[in-house]
């Protein structure tokens, strides 16, 4: 046999492993991404106070009607989720929040900016009365 070299026709194989790269860089590029993105946008903040609680954030693209807020005491639960075209977007946060009022919550989404106050149970309210 000597010195000689052989060489194979290319396969069918490397072809299939550059679909199956093809086709996972898609799902990534056009699936994880922007869900990751979404994650990293989706940020809520609480700042607790003496006489109860807030929470404020970003909830980009969402409306009043893709977000739930769930209070189990002492976790607030607040999700977010919407169909989008071939995917479907679905993010949540919970939050200890021991003496919450879960009976007087007000809160507003406008432009994506997520506001929520919550009153702490047994908190002392200031209230002004015009002297008579």
């Amino acid at each position: 046999m000597g010195d000689e070299v052989m060489t194979l026709p290319p396969s069918k194989g490397s072809r299939i492993l550059g679909s199956i790269a093809n086709v996972i860089q898609d799902a990534f590029i056009h699936h994880i991404v922007p869900m990751a993105r979404q994650l990293l946008e989706n940020q809520l903040h609480v700042i607790e106070y003496d006489n109860g609680y807030t929470i404020e954030g970003r909830l980009p693209n969402m409306t009043k009607d893709d977000i739930t807020i769930e209070y189990n005491t002492p976790y607030l639960m607040i999700s977010a989720a919407k169909h989008n075209g071939h995917y479907y977007e679905r993010s949540s946060r919970t939050f200890y929040l021991p003496n919450a009022d879960d009976t007087q919550m007000n809160g507003s989404l406008e432009q994506g900016l997520f506001y929520l106050t919550i009153p702490k149970r047994g908190a002392i309210t200031r209230r002004f009365h015009e002297d008579e």
